[in-house]
C-alpha cells in the first residue's frame, strides 16, 4: 500500500527546480536522541538570497519568520527549539512541531509568493522519512528518498543507491490475487520511484475581436495537475504589443489597431507549459449628428459593429453607456439632447474609455448660421479713365479724392477695382485715392495721349495753308 502511494507522489509533486530556495531535507521524525530534534533544510541553488520577511509554515502550528541570506549554493538548517536538533550550526531556531500524520510545507517570499511548496501526505508518505530509524526525507534529482540524515548538506550520489538499496521496513502483509491466492510482499522489494512526464494543460479564455482602448479581459484555465500544484503554478502573460502581466487573470488595453498574439506562460518547477491566443483590435470610427428636434445622434461608420460600453458622451451634461452597448455597422443611436442638455452653447462630444476624442458636433445654433466671404472682382484696368474726362488739374479733380459717391467720376461704372469691392461689401467707405498705384499710371498715360491728340488737332487748323494758285 505504501508503494501506492509513494508512486502517486508524482502524479502531485513538483520535481524540478525552477525557484532558487527549495526544501532538500525533512526532519519530521526527530532523531534517536529526542523526537523533539526535528529540523528543516533549505537550498540555495543560484546566486546569494535575502530571506528576510520570507516564511515557511504547515497551514497549521508551524508559522517560521525567516531573516537573513543564504548564499549561493548552500543548504542551511533550521532546527526546532535549540542548535541540538541538528549536527552543525542553525541558520536559525524555531518553536512548533511537524506533525506525524504529514502536512503541507510552504516557503513563502516576503510579498506572499510561493518560492516552494512540499506536500507530504498522509504520515508523509509522499516524500518518505522513517520514525522508527529516524532517516529523513530528502530531495534529490530523482524525487523524494529516505536516506541517513545529511542536515546542511545535499545527499551525495553514492548515497543515494544506498538509500534505495535500504528501503524503510514495511511490515509483511497478505495480498489476494485475482485467483484468489496470497501474494507475500516483503520489506526486502525495493520501491522504484519513476518521474511522470509534465502534464500541465493551459488554455486561454478570452475574445477575438476588441476595439482600440476598450478593456478586454483574459484568463488562463491549467488542466491536467493535481489542486495542489495548481494553487501553486506562477503566470506571465505577454499581449504582444510590449506590455505584460503576471496574474492568472487580467485585463488589458491595446492603443493601436491590428492582430496581435498573446502568450501566456504557466509553470511551476517541472510543470511548464505555454498556451497563445490571437486577437484582432479593430479602430473606431464614429460620426455625431443632430437631428430637427437637436436629439444627437451616434453614427457607427465602421462596416462591423462596434462595442461603446462605458464610452461617453458629453455635452452641457455627462451621458455614459451601458455595458455590451452594441451599435450595428452603419447604423444610427439617437440620444435624447435632454440627456446631455444638447441644446445649450457647448459642442457635444463622444470619448471611448481612455478619454480620446472620437467626433464632436457644434450647437444647431452655430451650425444654422452661415458666413458669406465676398468675392473680389478681377482686376481690369482698361477702362479706368473716360476719354472725354477734361484734363486733370489739382483745381478741377480735387473732389476726386473724397468718399465713394465722387469715385464714380473718374473710375468708370463698368469697372470696379477689387479693393472696392471688398470694401462695398463689407459697408466700409474707402478713398478713391486707395486706388493701385497702377491706375495712377495708367491715368496719367491716357491724360498724356489726349494731351498729343489735342495738340495736333490743333496744329492742323492753324498751320499756314500752301498758295496753290501761284
Amino acid at each position: 500500500m505504501r508503494g501506492i502511494f509513494i508512486g502517486s507522489l508524482f502524479f502531485l509533486l513538483p520535481i524540478a527546480v525552477q525557484a532558487a530556495v527549495t526544501f532538500s531535507e525533512v526532519a519530521w521524525m526527530g532523531d534517536t536522541t529526542s523526537a523533539n530534534h526535528e529540523w528543516i533544510e533549505l537550498y540555495n541553488d543560484e546566486a546569494l538570497v535575502d530571506v528576510t520577511g520570507w516564511t515557511v509554515n504547515d497551514g497549521m502550528n508551524l508559522n517560521i519568520s525567516l531573516s537573513g541570506e543564504i548564499p549561493a549554493n548552500t543548504a542551511v538548517v533550521l532546527e526546532r527549539t535549540s542548535d541540538d536538533s541538528a549536527s552543525g550550526t542553525a541558520f536559525l531556531i524555531y518553536t512548533g512541531a511537524l506533525v506525524n500524520t504529514g502536512a503541507t510545507l510552504q516557503l513563502l517570499r516576503a510579498d506572499g509568493a510561493v518560492e516552494d511548496q512540499v506536500s507530504g501526505g498522509s504520515n508523509w508518505q509522499e516524500i518518505g522519512g522513517d520514525n522508527l530509524t529516524k532517516e529523513t526525507a530528502q530531495y534529490t534529482s530523482g524525487g523524494w528518498v529516505t536516506a541517513a540524515a545529511t542536515p546542511g548538506r545535499l545527499i551525495t550520489a553514492t548515497e543515494v543507491p544506498v538509500a534505495a538499496a535500504n528501503p524503510t521496513p514495511m511490515p509483511t502483509t497478505n495480498t489476494k490475487t485475482t485467483s484468489g491466492s496470497v501474494k507475500k510482499i516483503t520489506a526486502s522489494e525495493p520501491i522504484v520511484l519513476k518521474l511522470r512526464d509534465a502534464s500541465l494543460q493551459l488554455s486561454v479564455t478570452a475574445q477575438k475581436i476588441g476595439y482600440v482602448h476598450q478593456p478586454i479581459t483574459m484568463d488562463v484555465k491549467p488542466s491536467g495537475i493535481g489542486d495542489t500544484l495548481l494553487d501553486s503554478l506562477q503566470y506571465e502573460w505577454n499581449f504582444g504589443d510590449g506590455e505584460i502581466a503576471t496574474t492568472k487573470k487580467t485585463t488589458h488595453v491595446y492603443e493601436y489597431p491590428g492582430t496581435y498574439v498573446v502568450t501566456v506562460y504557466g509553470g511551476f518547477k517541472r510543470q511548464a507549459q505555454v498556451a497563445r491566443h490571437e486577437i484582432t483590435i479593430l479602430p473606431v470610427t464614429l460620426s455625431l449628428t443632430t437631428n430637427q428636434a437637436g436629439d444627437v445622434q451616434i453614427n457607427n461608420d465602421s462596416p462591423y459593429e462596434l462595442d461603446l460600453s462605458g464610452y461617453r458622451l458629453v455635452g452641457e451634461r455627462e451621458f455614459t453607456f451601458a455595458p455590451r452597448t452594441i451599435i450595428l455597422p452603419n447604423q444610427t443611436i439617437t440620444i435624447p439632447r435632454e440627456w446631455v442638455d444638447a441644446g445649450s452653447e457647448r459642442m457635444v462630444a463622444i470619448y471611448d474609455t481612455k478619454t480620446a476624442l472620437l467626433a464632436s458636433v457644434l450647437p444647431q445654433r452655430l451650425l444654422a448660421v452661415t458666413y458669406e466671404v465676398p468675392t473680389p472682382a478681377p482686376a481690369s484696368y482698361s477702362n479706368v479713365l473716360s476719354l472725354t474726362s477734361p484734363p486733370f488739374s489739382a483745381s478741377t479733380d480735387k473732389g476726386n479724392f473724397g468718399f465713394g459717391e465722387s469715385k464714380k467720376e473718374i473710375v468708370s461704372e463698368d469697372v470696379i477695382t477689387p479693393m472696392v469691392a471688398v470694401a462695398e461689401a463689407a459697408e466700409t467707405p474707402v478713398l478713391s485715392g486707395d486706388i493701385p498705384s497702377q491706375n495712377s499710371d495708367q491715368r496719367w498715360t491716357y491724360y498724356a495721349l489726349a494731351g498729343v491728340i489735342f495738340l495736333g488737332t490743333i496744329g492742323i487748323f492753324v498751320s499756314p495753308r500752301r498758295n496753290e494758285t501761284l
